[in-house]
Order: C-alpha cells, then structure tokens, then sequence
C-alpha cells in the first residue's frame, strides 16, 4: 500500500473537519471569533498541504503533526469560550478528524503502534 493509499482516511477527515469549521463559523453569534476561526482553517489547509508533501519523508511529516497540535489546541481554545452546548458535537468532530489525521500520518511514515 502506497503512503497516499494510506493518508486517505486523513483526507477524508480533513474535509470532516473543514465541513464542521464552516458549520461552526455560520453559527457563530460573536463576531470577535471568526478571525479565530479563520487561522484554524488556515492551519487546517497548511495540515492538508503538508500531507501532500510527506511521502516517506519523516521530516515533513514531524512539520504536519505540529500543525495537527496547533489545529488542536485551536480547537480547544474555541471550544472552551463557545457558548452553545449544542454545538460540542462540531468540536467532537474537528478533535475527532485530527486524530485520525495524526494515526493516519504516523501509520503511513512507519510510525505509531
């Protein structure tokens, strides 16, 4: 199996994740959050591009999992000041992206467990 074979769950879970960005942006009632928002999707985009790059390279890939952290510590900065308990499944989902995101990574790079 080739590594693009196996950073596809990580694709289609990056998508997940943009999806429920844009939910979460549209639902938003406080303005001063979306410029948050915006950087996560941001690093969000840098996290897919570094997987276009990371072939076998365990360098790039080192560079793509700290933009999984940073995604996810945008994540819980947001989810925590976020005032609607009934959007926590969105969070649910973006934290739940970048986890598979990261084992998908570690896996194809002969990583992880």
């Amino acid at each position: 199996m080739t590594t693009t074979d196996k950073l596809k769950p990580a694709y289609a879970a990056l998508d997940d994740c943009d999806a429920a960005l844009e939910e979460l942006d549209s639902l938003c009632c406080r303005p001063e959050r979306s410029p948050r928002m915006a950087a996560l999707a941001e690093t969000l985009a840098a996290t897919r591009a570094g997987l276009d790059r990371v072939g076998d390279d365990q360098h790039g890939a080192d560079e793509t999992l700290a933009h999984i952290e940073d995604a996810g510590a945008q994540i819980g900065w947001l989810q925590v000041g976020c005032c609607a308990p009934a959007r926590l499944p969105l969070y649910r989902t973006l934290l739940e992206g970048l986890t598979v995101t990261q084992r998908s990574l570690t896996r194809a790079t002969g990583g992880g467990h």
